[in-house]
């Protein structure tokens, strides 16, 4: 009995990756909650990415990921709505009747009304997007703040 060829294709591709990093933030909300206080989490990223192969033979380079986390790990998260200044190697943060003044290297300003787990995702799938080449189709990012509550976003094209 011989062997037979087999012919299929390939038409995408996915990989996975999983990751913690500590942050901690504060929310802006209109209702009395524990989390308008500062608080921190030790966040898990769960990002898939469906795609071709590159020229290089990847879907997307696990470094840039990589890259993310370490910009992220140990740092206060704030949203750029309530930076008051930003200079002089520091930053200012007034918000929730709080008056924060942060180093720079310290704080991560994201480009987002609030800093919840959902706008936390969000960010993190656009940064991935910005990345992406043409052979990227889907990327979908889960942030775990807590072994119980997640928020999951899918950026395709």
């Amino acid at each position: 009995m011989g062997v037979r060829p087999m012919k299929f294709k390939i038409t995408e591709r996915k990989i996975g990756w999983h990751k913690e990093f500590d942050s901690s933030h504060f929310l802006v909300l209109p209702y009395e909650s524990k989390c308008l206080r500062i608080h921190g989490h030790t966040y898990k990223v769960d990002v898939e990415v469906w795609g071709k192969l590159n020229e290089n033979g990847m879907i997307f380079d696990f470094n840039h990921l990589s890259n993310l986390i370490k910009l992220l790990d140990h740092k206060m998260l704030v949203s750029e709505d309530w930076v008051s200044v930003k200079g002089d190697g520091s930053v200012v943060v007034e918000k929730n009747g709080k008056h924060l003044e942060f180093p720079r290297d310290e704080v991560v300003i994201l480009n987002k009304p609030n800093v919840t787990a959902e706008l936390i995702a969000e960010w993190f799938a656009e940064r991935i997007a910005e990345k992406a080449g043409q052979n990227i189709k889907k990327i979908r990012v889960k942030i775990w703040e807590d072994p119980r509550s997640y928020a999951e976003i899918t950026l395709e094209r």
